[in-house]
């Protein structure tokens, strides 16, 4: 179930929550340090998100990039807010529906 948050009166969607949930979900990794480190690019060609996924290096002891690979295969959007997800270097980037 999406998780929403009240913003102005609003019910919105917290897609920064939504996706280190589904990451969460998919791994062994924390979800609250996921949304952490997830970020919105500067750049909008970078997508709507990113995890820059060196953050994790050290800890499970794997290439970033490998890490990127393996949460992209892994990780489901079948739900309808994650419109696209792929692997860039070390990063991987998000785009919402």
């Amino acid at each position: 179930m999406p998780i929403f948050q009240i913003i102005g009166g609003k019910k919105v969607l917290n897609f920064k929550e939504e996706i280190a949930k589904k990451i969460s979900d998919a791994t062994d990794l924390n979800n609250k340090e996921v949304e952490d480190i997830i970020e919105i690019p500067k750049e909008k060609n970078m997508g709507d998100y990113a995890l820059p996924c060196f953050k994790f290096a050290k800890t499970l002891r794997k290439a970033p990039q490998m890490i990127a690979n393996e949460i992209n295969e892994k990780m489901q959007i079948d739900d309808g807010i994650i419109e696209k997800k792929e692997v860039v270097g070390r990063i991987l980037e998000f785009l919402h529906k």
